[in-house]
């Protein structure tokens, strides 16, 4: 009989302690219930707000914290503005939504935004805003904290600087602020928010994105004022090729060109131009007015007047080379004295209509002149283009 109690209880045991889970499991789920209690939790809400009044400031200085997460970023370069798509995060204390969160059993709670005091925080600098968006609740915790996110959609005025085109980086300022409230009312401040890599598929990429808190002054007072600095880059990989192409092309004829007799140097030296001048058309179609001259485009006109001078020179030194009268004298000395350094003598292809060798042999020095200042022209307008 004794055998048989003893069996009894340690077949009870295990249901006993079963049970003593499935209790404790359940106290802690009840404890943590209410919070997700969305008709108490709402009504706990609607009774902490009935006497609020969304018009009123709070009594004591507003410190609102910003951070800006920037999701994408554009330049139009026909209306020289830039375009942002952001989320802007907002924090600040509120005194008169405070709440006891044992009694509450919850810590948070979402509400509209619209029931709640807002700091009428605006892009100072903006020529198209869409701010705000009444969709996205506030997060309301229990010590008077309130966070909220407002999704920007923001064009402003950009200063084109296009001397790096094709791989320029245009940077664009976008500053927030209040049109209401002074500095001894509302201060803002950048939080220490990590920005995301936003990996993009578009013409621009977005290098950096820098914050600073200053101030601005709007008549007697300073109004405080949040700032950041968004960087874009321009992804025109083809636009680099093409112009490093068109550049050394033209070059190499400069070149084919210098290495000719006069009398056969126009030809090459007008193709030169042509390339190059064909390349500025077709870019100036696509860019947009700015503040800067592209250095490629300043390169191009270089090589364009360079082809054209290597013609002129070419006409210059033919025209010297078949001169009938008589040299001066002073031409004489300075020739033989030039003699013992380099050679002048005439080539049959350079001057060979010439009555006389001294005008053919200044033509020759003359030759030598010109070419070796647009070659060292070339030389420096490639290494600007290229280093």
């Amino acid at each position: 009989m004794r055998d048989a109690d003893q069996t009894r209880k340690m077949a009870a045991r295990p249901t006993v302690l079963l049970s003593a889970l499935i209790f404790c499991l359940y106290g802690c789920h009840a404890a943590r219930g209410e919070c997700s209690n969305v008709t108490l939790l709402s009504t706990q809400v609607d009774t902490l707000l009935a006497e609020y009044d969304r018009d009123a400031a709070p009594a004591q200085r507003v410190l609102v914290t910003l951070a800006l997460d920037v999701r994408h970023a554009a330049v139009d370069e026909p209306r020289a503005v830039m375009r942002l798509l952001a989320d802007l995060k907002m924090s600040w204390q509120e005194p008169r939504v405070k709440w006891n969160a044992s009694e509450w059993g919850c810590g948070t709670a979402l509400t509209a935004v619209e029931r709640l005091w807002r700091p009428d925080i605006e892009l100072l600098n903006a020529a198209a805003t869409n701010l705000g968006d009444a969709g996205l609740r506030a997060r309301l915790d229990a010590v008077g904290a309130v966070y909220w996110i407002s999704r920007l959609d923001v064009t402003v005025p950009l200063d084109l600087a296009l001397h790096d085109w094709p791989s320029d980086v245009q940077s664009c300022t976008f500053k927030f602020g209040s049109r209401i409230y002074n500095d001894d009312e509302l201060v803002l401040d950048i939080s220490e928010f990590k920005h995301a890599v936003v990996f993009e598929a578009g013409a621009w990429e977005i290098q950096s994105v820098s914050g600073a808190a200053g101030a601005w002054r709007r008549g007697d007072a300073d109004v405080s004022t949040a700032a950041w600095t968004v960087r874009v880059s321009r992804r025109a990989p083809a636009h680099a090729l093409a112009a490093a192409t068109v550049l050394v092309a033209a070059a190499l004829l400069l070149l084919a060109a210098a290495a000719l007799p006069p009398l056969q140097r126009p030809p090459l030296a007008a193709a030169a131009s042509f390339i190059a001048a064909l390349w500025m058309i077709t870019t100036l179609v696509r860019l947009p007015g700015s503040s800067s001259s592209p250095r490629a485009l300043a390169v191009m006109c270089g090589v364009c007047v360079c082809g054209a001078l290597s013609g002129a020179c070419a006409a210059l030194v033919l025209r010297v080379a078949r001169l009938g009268t008589p040299p001066p004298q002073a031409l004489r000395t300075l020739l033989s004295s030039l003699s013992t350094v380099c050679k002048l003598t005439p080539s049959p292809e350079s001057c060979g209509s010439s009555e006389s060798g001294a005008w053919a042999a200044l033509a020759r020095l003359l030759d030598r002149a010109l070419s070796a200042a647009l070659l060292l022209t070339l030389f420096v307008l490639l290494a600007v283009q290229l280093f």
